[in-house]
């Protein structure tokens, strides 16, 4: 066993020579893998957007099956196993989230096991491999793990400042769509406003005050068919606007048209821009 294992343990450092030529959507977009905001953007494109799913051997050059059984290896070669194979599936950006002060040794099991599933090669970044569930009853790092701990004390603190809250006479009770203005508000303000000549429409007076570069101002901001207040910052950005050319412009009304094309198809599978320009 202990020949064969140092033949693994070359085949394994032989594995971090294939180097794998990005996706290539990162040449497409520029995007540059050093700046952390790219770097999150397009790994979550790759990953969820463009990647294929392959085998863990395929995407390392180490096949499942030259793993040896658990129960043939001593705890010094599950030790030793653990460690090249962790630094291996670092190497193709993969990262298996133990608890900080879990055995080494005892990693190898959960290092075979993955070995037989399939993720999204990544190009560049990490790709964090969840072993838990969260689910006391059903706990794999029994003994070394105390996040279920945590997550309850902090529930119970929540619990406690919630009903000191209430003590006080502070009412936490509200419905988020309350903050928001109604269909009715909205139609109210705008009659208001028609009603108002105080007030000019925008037009003549407000283009003289308004900078070439400046969006135009859309006062009290903007509204989805049903009345409801837009919040622009939860809109997603799909993966087509990041290798969009007008994304990477600083065109305030550009960018307004764009965000309002994909808060309409922010719960669409498939989105479409007949605006779209490939870098």
């Amino acid at each position: 066993m202990e020949r064969y294992i140092k033949q693994l343990i070359d085949d394994i450092h032989r594995a971090t020579h294939l180097v794998r030529p990005p996706h290539e959507l990162w040449a497409e977009s520029n995007a540059d893998p050093l700046d952390e905001l790219e770097l999150e953007d397009m790994s979550h494109v790759e990953k969820y957007l463009y990647g294929k799913e392959e085998p863990i051997s395929s995407i390392t050059g180490i096949e499942s099956h030259t793993l040896p059984p658990i129960e043939k290896l001593t705890k010094e070669q599950q030790e030793l196993l653990a460690t090249e194979l962790e630094r291996l599936l670092d190497f193709f950006h993969f990262e298996l989230e133990f608890p900080a002060n879990y055995p080494t040794h005892l990693k190898y099991s959960f290092i075979k096991d993955f070995w037989e599933e399939s993720h999204v090669p990544m190009s560049f970044g990490t790709n964090h491999i969840e072993l838990c569930d969260y689910e006391r009853e059903s706990c794999p790092f029994e003994g070394y793990c105390t996040t279920c701990d945590e997550i309850e004390a902090q529930m119970k603190y929540d619990e406690e400042v919630e009903e000191k809250a209430r003590a006080s006479g502070m009412d936490i009770d509200f419905n988020m769509d309350d903050l928001l203005p109604t269909k009715e508000d909205i139609e109210r303000w705008v009659k208001n406003r028609e009603e108002d000549h105080s007030i000019p429409p925008f037009g003549k007076e407000d283009e003289d005050n308004v900078d070439d570069n400046d969006s135009i101002p859309f006062l009290n901001g903007f509204y989805n068919d049903d009345g409801t207040k837009m919040d622009l910052g939860s809109v997603p950005i799909p993966g087509l606007c990041i290798i969009c050319k007008k994304y990477q412009l600083d065109d305030g009304d550009e960018n307004i048209l764009c965000t309002l094309n994909r808060n309409d198809q922010r719960d669409s599978n498939d989105f479409k821009c007949g605006a779209f320009e490939k870098i």
